[in-house]
């Protein structure tokens, strides 16, 4: 793919580059205007360097058929899946606002913030994983809080779909994806077991403690 500079101002499928909003190892998102809908867009294109490795390409197509398997109001919608010039790309939905790590103060948000943003966070959750989603990298650079306080989790990039018979398994380091025992997700964010290269120990989420207000 060219660099992103050049991409400015081009048309890629009916999307109209209008500005790059960033990137990270799995892919970088461009802002974007559908021609077709006359909407905006956030357009999505794995990394250059990653574009040719089918390990990558895998992982990328796997984000869109798992977000796409859900739909609610504090998950990012995947509008379109499509391959332009060579190169694959996520059409999604453009989310103006901050993200939720960009909000918390050294001395953590406020409790009703921490209310708010959790339940709705909370619910997202659940409402992927009885459609057998696990989205696995979840922190607080993967949620957008909008202008209205709406929550939105993004990057289902590690996700992993899952049984009713392979509850366990969700969470184990994922060999055929990755290099042998290598465990996936953000180090910081990672509970212990998982470290370990075990199963996530579930918790009844009805009795579930509350993890408090600060990010790690």
């Amino acid at each position: 793919m060219a660099e992103s500079a050049s991409l400015i101002g081009q048309t890629v499928s009916h999307y109209r580059v209008v500005e790059k909003l960033g990137g990270g190892g799995m892919g970088v998102v461009y802002k974007a205007e559908d021609t077709k809908l006359g909407r905006f867009v956030a357009l999505k294109f794995l990394p250059e360097e990653l574009a040719r490795d089918h390990q990558a390409l895998e992982r990328f197509q796997r984000e869109a058929r798992s977000a796409s398997a859900v739909n609610h109001p504090n998950i990012c919608t995947i509008y379109e899946v499509g391959e332009a010039t060579g190169q694959a790309y996520i059409a999604l939905e453009y989310v103006e606002g901050r993200p939720l790590s960009a909000l918390i103060p050294a001395d953590g948000l406020p409790v009703e913030n921490v209310l708010r943003y959790g339940i709705q966070i909370a619910d997202a959750l659940a409402h992927a994983h009885e459609r057998g989603i696990i989205h696995r990298d979840l922190k607080g650079s993967n949620v957008v809080v909008t202008a209205d306080g709406r929550a939105k989790i993004l990057d289902f990039g590690l996700a992993k779909r899952f049984g009713v018979t392979a509850m366990d398994e969700v969470t184990r380091s994922e060999a055929s994806l990755t290099q042998a025992g290598a465990i996936v997700g953000t180090l910081q964010y990672m509970a212990p077991e998982v470290l370990k290269g075990r199963a996530a120990l579930r918790i009844d989420s009805e009795h579930a403690p509350f993890s408090g207000a600060h990010e790690p």
